[in-house]
């Protein structure tokens, strides 16, 4: 008679394959997770960076110039007629767009402006995107631009009159804002609460929206 050992199967029970299939697919989810909170956390930090970048920029033009380009006055976000300018004072590194074409790079991440990070990750994966109006996760490209508002007046403050977002009345000459992962301006913003928006001002600075 054999050993009564040698009668047990070797291998996994269904019941247990399934509990290690239920292990690995909560690792795996706890994985993503963690990768997308540090994958926006970078890109927040990265729109910081890029905001602080512009407003730097267009103090050291309103330095050099002593006025606003006529352009910026009706605008309201850095499209490629804005990004131009800076362009060609070399006050920010952006790629030279070319007015034919059949001779755009349709790889360029620019080509529309300056986009936050979360317009050009989107760029890097739809790159053959014609249009600025195009939605790409349901927001479109045009929201991702940097925004940015002007003291068009030089009285020393942007104002509700000039634009500035959410009623706010900030002393600077010009206000940058990058809307975040969602594409929108944050509603009720404010300094305890400052939401997903990247700006080149501290919020409590405002006269309105503390």
């Amino acid at each position: 008679m054999k050993p009564q050992h040698s009668l047990l199967r070797n291998g996994f029970t269904l019941v247990e394959m399934l509990v290690v299939i239920g292990i690995i697919g909560i690792l795996a989810a706890t994985l993503v997770g963690s990768f997308s909170h540090v994958q926006n956390t970078a890109r927040q930090s990265q729109a910081q960076s890029q905001v602080s970048e512009v407003a730097t920029a267009f103090n050291v033009y309103l330095q050099q110039e002593r006025e606003w380009p006529k352009e910026w006055l009706t605008a309201t976000e850095m499209d490629e007629n804005v990004c131009r300018i800076f362009q060609d004072k070399h006050l920010l590194d952006l790629t030279t767009w070319s007015t034919n074409s059949s001779t755009v790079n349709m790889n360029s991440l620019d080509r529309f402006g300056m986009l936050d990070p979360w317009g050009r990750a989107a760029l890097r994966k739809n790159p053959k995107t014609g249009s600025a109006n195009t939605a790409i996760a349901g927001v479109k490209l045009s929201d991702r631009r940097i925004q940015y508002r002007l003291d068009t007046d030089f009285d020393g403050y942007v104002d509700s009159g000039e634009g500035a977002p959410k009623g706010a009345k900030v002393r600077a000459s010009v206000l940058v804002w990058s809307r975040g992962p969602d594409g929108k301006d944050a509603a009720g913003q404010t300094k305890r609460y400052p939401g997903d928006d990247r700006l080149s001002w501290n919020y409590g600075q405002s006269r309105a929206g503390r």
